[in-house]
């Protein structure tokens, strides 16, 4: 049986990619900005059926020598800053008990170990840059967390991570080799990308953005209350649920468009941002995390693109029109996708409303599941625990701003979560943006062909 062993290692320091230069141009420290020891990412899946814990140590130590992001520090140096692999070590792994009677009170449990999970903390220069916890109810109830810092994953990583390690657990219990396809590590994603600078390609793509977003100004929410420059008050959650039907609708209506479900949850966004300020040329600050290049899928790392996306709404008539102008807006966003550093520094005046006294940035994301559920079993069954409806005061921490994410669940329907602080918002304007954007996305499926103005 392999074992894991420590490593000696022989790279060199070596250049940041986009998404580390723009963590290292926010870095505040460790209590605020990009590299906090909060910033972290975390998921937590309920495991049904027995789970040896030695060879849940085995897989997580794995992990760390299979994707060497894990043990990536980023010398924090505004003038020269560097990612070095460091030589691997063991996951800590913490194990606990919860007696906890079956039903409703240990579903509820779970969601609390989410919540933990989730408020954590993981110094980013302490690697390697993952933890875990196995809280188990009994011999086949347990509920297992994962958390890295975000300097070292985004949404689709933790998918990779939880892929990989369910076929380690199995490969170790069989006694055999694991099954997955050779890691392509992080660093191989930045050598791709500093090939790609400076390109007549690459000049082409940023030659779109000057285009396409002169004059624009980013949407930026109205606050409750002028944005302080540091925040005391931990940052909190508003979670609600789009129904199944709902669903399904938005994927036949994504269909018929030729384009990503993703696109019409942004369409329905571009609708709310409307509602909020009156916008009739809305650019929306996106965030993904999809690898478009089939040879970055199995990577661990931030790999995420944030791209300023401006439909104008003027002489679209029903939502399916603002649908259509939607989906050539991201077709070519992403087809020239440029790290978004790039873009502020042509465009200084794009990110102006983010700055003003009384308004707060917002990104907005899409998330769906890279891997059908079999890929990421782990024991007899593994099923992502559920953030709870509603208003969580403590949740997972984030540098500033909101952040707007729907997530596809495994019951067929979408989870909404917005993250935001009490010092800048009210919990009834949160929920207030929440119901509108269900009501708009709910009646534009149903009735796309409508005037998008009368929805809602």
């Amino acid at each position: 049986m392999t074992t894991l062993t420590p490593q000696a290692s022989d790279q060199q320091p070596e250049a940041l990619s986009a998404p580390q230069v723009l963590w290292n141009s926010g870095d505040e420290g460790d209590e605020a900005g990009f590299f906090s020891h909060r910033f972290t990412m975390a998921g937590s899946w309920r495991i049904t059926g027995p789970l040896d814990t030695a060879d849940l140590q085995w897989a997580l130590d794995q992990l760390v020598v299979r994707h060497t992001i894990l043990r990536t520090v980023v010398t924090r140096d505004k003038d020269s800053p560097t990612q070095e692999v460091v030589p691997a070590r063991s996951v800590p792994l913490l194990v606990d008990h919860l007696a906890v009677a079956a039903g409703p009170d240990r579903d509820a449990a779970a969601e609390r170990l989410r919540n933990e999970a989730e408020t954590g903390s993981l110094d980013p220069r302490t690697v390697p840059l993952l933890r875990a916890r196995l809280v188990r109810f009994d011999a086949e109830d347990a509920v297992l967390s994962l958390v890295t810092h975000h300097t070292a994953g985004d949404e689709w990583s933790m998918q990779v991570l939880l892929r990989d390690l369910a076929e380690l657990i199995r490969a170790h219990a069989e006694d055999r080799p694991a099954d997955l396809p050779e890691a392509v590590q992080y660093t191989d994603f930045t050598h791709d990308e500093l090939t790609r600078e400076n390109t007549p390609r690459t000049e082409e793509d940023r030659a779109y953005w000057r285009t396409h977003l002169a004059g624009a100004r980013v949407f930026a929410v109205p606050t409750d209350r002028e944005v302080p420059h540091v925040h005391s008050a931990p940052y909190s959650a508003h979670t609600f649920p789009l129904d199944a039907a709902t669903v399904t609708r938005a994927h036949e209506l994504a269909a018929q468009a030729d384009t990503p479900v993703s696109t019409v949850y942004l369409a329905a966004f571009n609708l709310l941002a409307h509602r909020i300020n009156g916008t009739m040329d809305p650019v929306i600050d996106t965030l993904t995390t999809v690898r478009p290049a089939p040879r970055h899928q199995g990577i661990v790392g931030p790999l995420m693109d944030f791209l300023a996306l401006r439909t104008g709404l003027a002489g679209h008539d029903t939502f399916r029109d603002v649908l259509a102008a939607t989906a050539r807006t991201c077709r070519e966003g992403h087809e020239n996708a440029v790290p978004i550093q790039h873009v502020e520094d042509m465009l200084p005046e794009l990110m102006s409303p983010n700055d003003e006294p009384r308004k707060t940035n917002l990104i907005f994301g899409a998330f769906a599941p890279p891997f059908e559920p079999a890929a990421t079993r782990i024991a007899d069954a593994t099923e992502e625990v559920p953030k709870p409806a509603g208003l969580t005061p403590e949740g997972a921490w984030i540098p500033h701003g909101v952040a707007w994410t729907v997530h596809a669940l495994a019951t067929g329907e979408l989870g909404g979560h917005i993250q935001f602080n009490t010092e800048e918002l009210d919990p009834e304007t949160v929920a207030g943006w929440a119901g509108t954007y269900a009501a708009l996305l709910e009646a534009a499926v149903r009735e796309p062909d409508r005037s998008w103005n009368s929805l809602g």
